[in-house]
């Protein structure tokens, strides 16, 4: 066989060329669309505030994710076919949105210890009051759980309180508890264990539950005036679905009886006229999350080695209008950072 052999000056030019077309792949290479990471997020009841701020935060900044929403639509029983339905899909990321969510779809510590219910997908639950109390995490500095992280959402109690008290500070406050819902309770074990600290007495009423689990709206009324007979002199809905869901006709029933509503929902202020909020913007918590979620899909963060977030900042409502119809105007240090609804 007979070797080739080239010039010094063609071996240059050969090798320029060779150099130019790998060059040229890389570039194209480089400019290939990024893969788009595939979200799924479970939602309780229906794509809300934290859902829409979530999708918006990826839609803004022309991310490349694609985030798909599941609605169980306030059903329990849909949630393990839910969670295997994740399994066998394999997202990029799990959202969970509320505790009930979260636990149904990713297990607690004290099911699967470190481990998730999903195996080794990554997730992120947001809107969870409690994560510790809900046994979803082990503590707010890190999940102890690899594949999870997570927002929290409610203003600690005690801040609330003592902003509530800088208002109107009553010696009995009642709190109507549903016993179906985690966070219910534990937001009145909250309650409770701060009682004697704050020099307030606590009284609690228990919803019940009809055969199928369910609470009727009609019980609100009675709820209620139960609690003025026993001397509350003012109402807190801290973490309660059921209330919030029926927020309308529960200040209804409290501002008839001359009962002021305090509350950790802004939206028991805004809609319905409770007389003061103290809570957080549920659009921020879900951007808060995206955060979060981009950390872990486009950057490559192990979400256990994230601490779980919280909001910095809260907002502060009051509605003057009730405030008005009940005689309690709040004080000057109130007004000057309160949003003020009319």
């Amino acid at each position: 066989m007979r070797k080739v052999s080239f010039s010094p000056l063609i071996a240059v030019l050969f090798y320029l060329f060779a150099a130019t077309e790998q060059g040229a792949a890389q570039g194209r290479a480089s400019e290939a669309p990024q893969r788009v990471q595939q979200i799924h997020m479970v939602v309780w009841r229906g794509c809300e505030e934290a859902c829409r701020g979530f999708v918006r935060y990826f839609e803004d900044r022309a991310l490349p994710v694609n985030v798909t929403v599941t609605d169980v639509e306030r059903d329990k029983s849909r949630l393990p076919e839910v969670q295997q339905q994740l399994i066998a899909e394999d997202p990029d990321l799990v959202i969970t949105w509320g505790t009930s969510v979260s636990r149904g779809i990713l297990g607690t510590i004290e099911d699967h210890q470190t481990a998730s219910a999903l195996g080794d997908i990554p997730a992120i639950f947001m809107i969870v009051a409690d994560p510790v109390g809900s046994k979803l995490v082990d503590s707010y500095k890190a999940s102890g759980r690899p594949f999870i992280t997570g927002v929290r959402n409610r203003v600690p109690e005690d801040v609330q309180l003592r902003l509530l008290f800088e208002y109107f500070r009553p010696e009995k406050m009642g709190v109507v508890n549903d016993p179906s819902e985690l966070n219910s309770t534990l937001n009145t074990n909250s309650l409770r264990a701060i009682s004697d600290e704050l020099s307030f007495e606590l009284v609690e009423h228990v919803y019940e539950l009809d055969d199928a689990g369910e609470i009727s709206v009609d019980q609100i009324p009675s709820a209620l005036a139960h609690l003025k007979e026993r001397g509350a002199e003012a109402i807190y809905v801290g973490s309660s679905s059921f209330n919030l869901e029926n927020r309308e006709a529960f200040v209804e029933a409290a501002n008839s009886l001359s009962l002021p509503v305090f509350s950790a929902y802004t939206q028991m202020v805004k809609d319905a006229g409770a007389l003061m909020a103290i809570g957080t913007s549920y659009a921020n918590v879900g951007r808060l999350a995206a955060v979060q979620a981009e950390q872990v899909v486009l950057n490559g963060a192990i979400p256990g080695e994230l601490p779980i977030k919280s909001l910095n900042r809260y907002s502060v409502i009051l509605n003057m209008s009730t405030a008005r119809a009940l005689s309690l105007y709040p004080p000057l240090s109130l007004l000057t950072v309160a949003e003020i609804v009319r």
